[in-house]
């Protein structure tokens, strides 16, 4: 037996390694090399856990081996829905929204709470594969029912990716100082090399091992700031309200409006409070559908262990979203105490000068007054996380750590949303359309090639976005849209498809269909084209916002169809029976 087969003691031991040579090196005083080590060791430390955990059997490749536990379930779950976006953009965006940026945190908090506790153990319990298979079984085995899943999978899922490989680029670029679209084909290469090893069986590993890592790493840069800021009273979540009141008696000195007045910003092209409440609605109903959170729940090996599973998920998940709004608060303050400086001495402070050249920071004198007005200092919302210990001078290893954690955060995602287009691509079409007979293992070799090619084309798809400045600069609205379109195709079909037995298979196809022909113009004319905001009780509704709109039409139209074509009485016995089956305690 060798190393690599015994996951306990390889893992550990490669940790071990990673350490004593990023740690040898930083003490000879190579801390370049150091922290080029620490970035790309850590992808690597990734891959060879994915050589540990690698199979080729067809279950190992499409849902894990149906045996991972609780802890690492949490785990994973944590880390695949713990994107780039949250990590790099969310607190960016609280930062410079204020209270208009709560959607984010309320809506994909309340709808992973949703999804975990009333949707994923029922979809464990189906006994499916795959989201696509759910909805053909639900269907009575309508093979049209998982083509057009399959084709809704893609438009969520390929939406998601591509805000996860300009996260990836962002972060790989800025770090190394190398283009971002070079470092968003070397974060699709990655994922390549952690998912074509042992398909979700890999994948959920190295997603457990991201989780700890980018973690760790987001509240060590949060803690090492908040001490330095002196806000431990006696704990940095309870004991900010201080700094707080500081930042928005400088923001009421220089006219601005305070940082938690409601609705003075916007909110994903929208504003109000109807879009506001929207916005944060569509999110919450786009989580219950995502297919790539809804597929961990296949991973499990029985319904007892997704409960617990989603529990320990729920608490990691928590440890980041009660955090991104402090760590928002923290930068502002930093970027307020240069307010009032002459724009010739604000410009040579250290973490501005630094930043600068990246396009992060701008600096105009717009009023040519020669001092430094709010209006005037620009920042990118990336930065908040990332430029974090450069704000509060932290040591230089701090900012690697940042790093790291964000690369983990941004390429667990990536991961999660590629393997389920490969499963899509690969066991919902090719199997179930073109070749039912063929043999396992060309199956999961058909997989690792759908890998590459999904791979290549969405690497090429986020190389563009990168290019144009409408998507690069909104990384989390990007991931919203994907949470738009989930909620006006999936989270219909999934919520009735499981507690309402009248829901038949036209009502439900003619819902998805409808839901994302109501959804995809307004978020692509609106998002894009530069059409005007649709206006509900004086509010302008935003492109997230519309992803309410999208789900109400798709669950009036699934609803109205299948009780004009027959109800529950259309269904068939098996249909019915699933329904019942996946509601009996196990």
């Amino acid at each position: 037996m060798g190393i690599f087969d015994e996951p306990k003691i390889a893992i550990p031991g490669i940790f071990l390694i990673y350490f004593i040579v990023v740690g040898a090196l930083a003490a000879a005083g190579n801390i370049g090399a150091a922290s080029a080590v620490a970035v790309f060791g850590s992808v690597l430390i990734y891959v060879t856990v994915a050589l540990i955990m690698r199979s080729a059997t067809t279950e190992a490749f499409y849902v894990a081996g149906r045996d991972v536990g609780a802890i690492p379930i949490g785990s994973s779950i944590a880390s695949n829905w713990m994107s780039g976006a949250s990590f790099v953009s969310m607190a960016g965006a609280i930062a410079i929204l204020g209270y208009d940026g709560l959607p984010y945190i309320i809506g994909w908090t309340l709808g992973y709470v949703i999804a975990a506790v009333l949707i994923g153990p029922f979809v464990r319990r189906s006994g499916t594969y795959t989201v696509p298979e759910f909805i053909e079984t639900r269907a009575g085995g309508w093979p049209v029912a998982r083509l057009i899943a399959v084709l809704m999978l893609f438009i969520v899922s390929f939406t998601y990716l591509v805000a996860q490989l300009v996260a990836t680029g962002v972060i790989i670029g800025r770090f190394l100082g190398i283009s971002a679209i070079i470092g968003a084909m070397l974060g699709s290469l990655f994922v390549i090399l952690f998912a074509g090893t042992g398909g979700w069986r890999s994948v959920v590993w190295v997603q457990v091992t991201q989780y700890w890592v980018l973690i760790v790493a987001y509240w060590i840069g949060f803690l090492l700031a908040a001490a330095k800021a002196g806000i431990f009273k006696p704990w940095p979540h309870i004991g900010y309200g201080g700094l707080l009141s500081q930042l928005e008696a400088r923001e009421v000195a220089f006219g601005l409006k305070p940082f938690t007045e409601p609705f003075k910003v916007g909110f994903a092209g929208g504003s109000g409070l109807v879009n506001w409440i929207l916005g944060a609605l569509a999110l919450m109903l786009g989580t219950v559908g995502l297919p790539h959170v809804l597929s961990q729940f296949y991973l499990v090996k029985d319904v007892r262990t997704a409960r617990y599973g989603v529990g320990w998920g729920l608490t990691f998940i928590a440890l980041l979203y009660l955090t991104a709004p402090v760590y928002a608060i923290l930068a502002r303050y930093a970027f307020s105490n240069v307010w009032g400086m002459p724009i010739d001495q604000a410009q040579t402070v250290g973490w501005i000068e630094k930043w600068m050249p990246t396009g992060l920071i701008h600096i105009v004198d717009k009023n040519a007054n020669g001092l430094l007005d709010p209006a005037e200092l620009a920042f990118h919302k990336d930065i908040v996380v990332i430029g974090m210990p450069d704000m509060w001078g932290l040591a230089w290893w701090v900012a690697v750590v940042v790093a790291v954690g964000g690369l983990a955060a941004a390429l667990s995602t990536a991961n999660g949303l590629l393997m389920v287009m490969t499963v899509g691509a690969t066991r919902d079409i090719y199997k179930r359309f073109i070749n039912p007979n063929v043999s396992e293992e060309r199956e999961v070799w058909i997989g690792r090639g759908m890998l590459l090619l999904l791979a290549l084309i969405s690497a090429g798809a986020g190389a563009r976005a990168i290019q144009d400045p409408t998507f690069s600069k909104y990384v989390a609205l990007l991931v919203g849209w994907a949470f738009v379109f989930a909620a006006s195709s999936f989270t219909p079909a999934v919520i009735l498809g499981i507690f309402w037995k009248g829901l038949n298979r036209t009502g439900m196809i003619a819902g998805m269909f409808i839901g994302m022909a109501v959804a995809l113009p307004y978020v692509l004319g609106l998002g894009l084209l530069g059409w005007q905001p649709v206006v509900i009780a004086g509010a302008k509704i935003g492109t997230i916002a519309w992803g309410v709109v999208g789900f109400l039409v798709n669950l009036v139209v699934s609803v109205v169809v299948s009780l004009a074509t027959g109800g529950e009485k259309a269904n068939t016995p098996e249909i019915i029976e699933f329904v019942d089956r996946m509601k009996i305690p196990e």
